[in-house]
């Protein structure tokens, strides 16, 4: 079967830097469906806006288009799949991403257009859900299935099938090494999306993608995207002392918490390389911090702080 995959944010939105790349998890899931059974194609057409999407998605004559989307890209999507619907009303349409996630019976009710909505982790679920399409069967809402070892999931960067619209040498510096989030934050969606149950990958993997991203796009500087990298110390150690003997010589950052932090972390990264850190404080208020369930104190702030430029 030929298999589309893409993502398209809102047309407003076309020129913003972040908004504008694929999401991780699409484009995760197309490297991992790529098989001889099925012909992939990764399309990003955020920069032509939904009617020019729906003529660049049928001159590749697909079977099948998987749709990523979050709630701020909601709007071009449904138009999107509305559009494409009507003029190829054949082809079978997959909707994944956070705002399914969550609103999935809504979406069933309110877009009949969508054929499929997968809930939750993608990649095993699209895997299954290709076979109960083939065999025209299967229900209308799919819960994803959490992956227990993510080192079987091929990175995005090892896609050998076409792309459309994707620039990789932007998309494939942003790399996720570990999947979920322990904590409950109350403003955070990944407490039920990922089940507060946390997945990692291999230290191994993690260089193997750095050094392909390295080789194949000449790519020197990677963004870790991890809800929280320096959750598991130990790992965090091991990568750093791996990637400072890689010889690769790749400037990066990463996102943490500031109760999972501290000076043997923070200088073992960036004796590895590590250029900034960014830290989910979201406020100086005890009050407000209560209120978020976030779990950490304002001296937790500061301490995280003063061990940061402590570390240079």
């Amino acid at each position: 079967m030929k298999v589309f995959c893409t993502y398209l944010c809102n047309y407003s939105d076309r020129n913003d830097y972040y908004i504008s790349l694929m999401p991780y998890g699409i484009t995760s899931i197309a490297a991992f469906i790529e098989s001889p059974a099925h012909t992939v194609t990764l399309a990003n057409l955020s920069s032509l806006g939904y009617r020019k999407g729906v003529d660049v998605t049928l001159k590749e004559k697909p079977d099948i288009v998987a749709v990523s989307i979050f709630s701020y890209n909601r709007d071009e999507s449904f138009k999107y799949i509305r559009l494409l619907k009507k003029k190829a009303p054949h082809i079978v349409i997959i909707a994944g991403g956070h705002h399914p996630t969550f609103l999935a019976p809504d979406i069933i009710e309110r877009y009949p257009e969508i054929d499929y909505v997968i809930r939750g982790e993608g990649e095993l679920a699209m895997a299954k859900l290709l076979a109960l399409v083939e065999k025209g069967n299967g229900d209308k809402l799919v819960d994803g299935e959490r992956c227990a070892n993510p080192d079987m999931i091929p990175y995005p960067a090892l896609f050998s099938g076409k792309t459309i619209g994707l620039n990789p040498n932007e998309q494939y510096k942003y790399i996720i090494t570990s999947r979920g989030c322990p904590n409950n934050c109350s403003y955070c969606s990944s407490p039920t999306f990922w089940k507060r149950r946390v997945t990692f990958r291999s230290s191994e993997k993690i260089i193997e993608e750095l050094r392909l991203i390295r080789k194949k796009f000449g790519i020197t500087w990677f963004s870790i995207r991890d809800d929280n990298f320096t959750l598991n110390k130990k790992r965090v150690l091991e990568f750093s002392r791996m990637l400072e003997e890689s010889g690769l010589y790749m400037m990066w950052n990463c996102q943490a918490r500031v109760d999972t932090i501290d000076t043997e972390m923070l200088i073992a990264m960036k004796r590895a390389g590590l250029e900034h850190i960014q830290y989910g404080i979201e406020s100086g208020s005890e009050r407000i911090l209560k209120i978020y369930d976030k779990a950490t104190t304002r001296d937790m702030i500061i301490r995280a702080a003063r061990a940061t430029r402590g570390a240079g």
